[in-house]
């Protein structure tokens, strides 16, 4: 039978200005609030949560992913305290950990969430992270009942790195919010030099100098310019901007940019880039392919199960694959119309109600085992 009791959420990485696994965690509760009575949600942003019928529980606002490494230090300790107390209090059916973050020892079931493992890929670009995905995260996924992982690429890199059994280990994909993202409605003015939008981090998994030097040999031969909407660090950023006057890229740095404020700048982008060595779910893509605009991709790790044929895939590797495909958005009308169609068709298959509907079913099915 359904279980009806409290389930419980850890959505402590849900903050004042989510990224995308703040977006995650928002769009999967708001969506089983609305199909299951009796959550309870952990969060010290509670204030993104209004309206729900939920029981929201505010976590200290030590926790929150805006302090960066003390945040994320400062949840882990929660999860193992404040958390674990909570839990033991209140006896929920089930624990849902929307990110690796969860309680040893835990006296209930927990269901834990995966978006991706590119740190144990990259470990020379992410050295500080090795620790936790090496030691906490399996640790982690070994006392959960069930795993999620936001994509079948993730899934399999999941069972390959822990050694889970493949039936514990569950793919999802994410969703997202057709009110907001959607073709019609304001767009933001390119100025008459059509724009390639980046959205996302300025990581070194993201691949950014190649897409940075092939927006560079389009500009050569048709107008355009590279608009980044996502944070780096100052370094980082000083050295984009060096690599972009050196091969004639006309580029434009944006800080994070609100869900509010988002669509628009998809809207009025003639594609948006993604040519990220990996990705755990790729969510900029489907945004982008709800708004109407066309995506060119990696064709590795998650992208293809996003994309499929609604847009042009390339090797990351191969920075004159990204500027043709980037060229051939700005000047093939009939390639740009069959990919927006395309596009469209594909991001309707999309959602975080059938997402929150797949994960009722994972955490109904391990508390009536």
């Amino acid at each position: 039978m359904p279980l009806q009791s409290p389930v419980a959420v850890n959505a402590s990485i849900l903050g004042r200005a989510p990224s995308g696994l703040g977006q995650y965690a928002l769009g999967l509760v708001r969506s089983l609030d609305l199909l299951r009575e009796g959550l309870v949600v952990y969060t010290s942003s509670a204030e993104g949560l209004s309206g729900l019928r939920a029981t929201v529980r505010r976590t200290s606002s030590l926790t929150r992913p805006e302090r960066g490494v003390r945040g994320h230090v400062a949840r882990l300790l929660w999860c193992q305290t404040a958390l674990r107390a909570r839990v033991a209090i209140e006896r929920p059916s089930v624990l849902l950990n929307t990110l690796p973050e969860g309680v040893l020892g835990c006296r209930v079931p927990q269901v834990t969430v995966v978006h991706d493992l590119i740190p144990l890929a990259f470990p020379r670009d992410y050295p500080r992270q090795q620790i936790y995905f090496r030691r906490l995260v399996p640790a982690i996924l070994r006392e959960s009942r069930a795993v999620i992982a936001v994509s079948e690429a993730t899934r399999r890199e999941v069972i390959a790195a822990y050694g889970l059994s493949p039936e514990r280990v569950r793919a999802i994909p994410n969703g997202y919010d057709p009110t907001k993202f959607a073709p019609v409605g304001p767009a933001t003015d390119d100025g008459g030099v059509p724009y390639v939008l980046y959205v996302g981090n300025l990581l070194p998994h993201k691949n950014l100098p190649r897409l940075i030097e092939a927006v560079g040999r389009v500009a050569r031969q048709s107008p355009a310019r590279l608009v980044m909407a996502g944070g780096g660090t100052p370094g980082r950023v000083g050295e984009f901007r060096r690599l972009a006057d050196r091969v004639g890229a006309r580029l434009e740095l944006m800080p994070y940019v609100s869900q509010q404020a988002l669509p628009a700048l998809y809207r009025g982008a003639s594609l948006v880039a993604m040519p990220s060595f990996a990705e755990g779910f790729g969510l900029p893509a489907l945004e982008a392919m709800a708004c109407g605009t066309p995506v060119v991709a990696s064709n590795t790790s998650a992208m293809p199960e996003v994309i499929g044929d609604a847009g042009l895939l390339v090797d990351p590797e191969d920075t004159a694959a990204i500027s043709d495909a980037i060229l051939r958005l700005l000047t093939q009308d009939p390639v740009r119309k069959e990919l927006i169609a395309r596009g469209l068709a594909r991001a309707a298959a999309f959602s975080w109600e059938r997402t929150a509907r797949q994960v009722l079913a994972v955490l109904d099915e391990i508390t009536s085992s």
